[in-house]
């Protein structure tokens, strides 16, 4: 909890001077790879009690085999409505939809995933910067 509060103050402080650099190329502007997918699941219609009997086991089973696998690095049921979220360890919404869409209840077509792409903190670059340009002044 204080490591965040502390990387929230200074990325606060740092962005309005990032705001002001007279640098040609913002450091924001260098991209960043995608480490992860962020994976939101949703129900797309209503199962039947045979449909829930007949595929449930093998999506529990496949699911399993991915985290431990390593593919699924995080796993949460939603709170707000029927669906799960995945946190996944892939470098593609591409390759999460490939492996999303060949569980069962996806070949069913029962369940859709909203798939956002993330990489690391980008606004850090910010701080490197100014540490470079720092210690090149006398």
């Amino acid at each position: 909890m204080k490591a965040t509060i502390y990387l929230a103050a200074i990325l606060s402080a740092a962005l309005p001077l990032a705001a002001n650099a007279q640098a040609p190329a913002s450091p924001l502007a260098v991209p960043v790879p995608t480490t992860k997918v962020l994976a939101i699941g949703h129900l797309t219609g209503t199962m039947t009690p045979d449909q829930r009997r007949t595929i449930m086991p093998s999506e529990v089973a496949d699911t399993v085999r991915l985290y431990l696998d390593g593919k699924i690095d995080q796993w949460y049921t939603r709170q707000d409505q029927p669906g799960v979220v995945f946190l996944l360890n892939v470098q593609s919404t591409d390759e999460a939809n490939s492996i999303l869409s060949a569980l069962p209840l996806g070949k069913a077509k029962l369940m859709e995933f909203e798939l956002i792409p993330l990489g690391p903190l980008n606004p850090l670059r910010i701080l490197l910067n100014q540490q470079s340009a720092a210690l090149k002044q006398p």
